[in-house]
């Protein structure tokens, strides 16, 4: 499983926007980094719908896909501080959606 991949079985409340929103006041970014972030955030959603119109046989892995390059270019953004706040929230939200 993906660090932002949903888990399987029982109810999936959250996913990569969720688990960032809860770590976000933790991770003191800069306005740099907000903007990209918020940049990817937006790409994703696009990305997202344009998917769920074509609802071709591959949909879900395609989504599945697009966030994990979503979460990649986050990381990429993210100092090494402010990735492990973010695996920090990860596991959290692991443990409730388990």
């Amino acid at each position: 499983m993906g660090l932002f991949d949903k888990p399987t079985g029982g109810e999936h409340k959250g996913g990569l926007r969720q688990i960032f929103e809860a770590a976000k006041p933790e991770l003191n970014l800069s306005a740099d980094q907000e903007q990209k972030i918020k940049e990817i955030f937006k790409d994703l959603r696009d990305e997202r719908h344009d998917l769920k119109d074509e609802s071709g046989d591959n949909m879900q892995d395609d989504m599945r896909a697009n966030r994990q390059q979503a979460k990649q270019k986050i990381m990429d953004i993210l100092n090494a501080d402010q990735q492990k706040i973010i695996h920090q929230h990860l596991n959290e939200w692991r443990n409730k959606t388990s």
